[in-house]
């Protein structure tokens, strides 16, 4: 079945810079993060709480990124390990809900960084205005609060 607000797709990357993996499946562990992401922590007794367990961004923020600057941006370029649709992602700041049958709290928005800007950019569109587009609409930071597997075409909400 598919639901109105959903999972469209799900990327990891093995460390940092590396390029994302688009994946069928995940397993999402509580306090942990994403099994296989860069930002997993499990059993790193001495890191400290990470507030990027998951990354989540709404794949309309990405099509209006397209339209409105004329990139070709692909659903894991921007680096979010969740691509949503129909969530109003920015609501979830400070509270829980569900991503399948995981539970999420919504920690903070992913603001864009200098890095997306160099890594999107093209010739016709600079860095500034890469980050500019993607201001205060690149996406939210969770923390994983009850893992489970989530797939695309999972509901994500309330």
């Amino acid at each position: 079945m598919e639901h109105a607000q959903r999972i469209e797709h799900i990327y990891v990357a093995s460390r940092s810079g590396d390029p994302m993996r688009a994946l069928a499946r995940a397993e999402l562990i509580a306090g942990c993060g994403i099994r296989g992401d860069r930002n997993f922590t499990e059993g790193n007794a001495t890191a400290p709480p990470n507030d990027a367990q998951i990354t989540l961004i709404a794949a309309e923020e990405i099509e209006r990124v397209c339209r409105e600057t004329g990139l070709r941006i692909d659903w894991g370029d921007p680096r979010r390990n969740v691509v949503t649709r129909g969530v109003a992602l920015h609501e979830l700041v400070g509270r829980e809900f569900r991503v399948g049958n995981a539970l999420v709290t919504g920690v903070e928005l992913c603001e864009p960084c200098a890095t997306l800007g160099r890594r999107l950019a093209t010739p016709e569109v600079p860095a500034a205005a890469v980050v500019a587009a993607f201001a205060h609409r690149a996406g939210l930071r969770g923390r994983i609060t009850s893992g489970g597997a989530i797939a695309p075409g999972d509901a994500v909400g309330d």
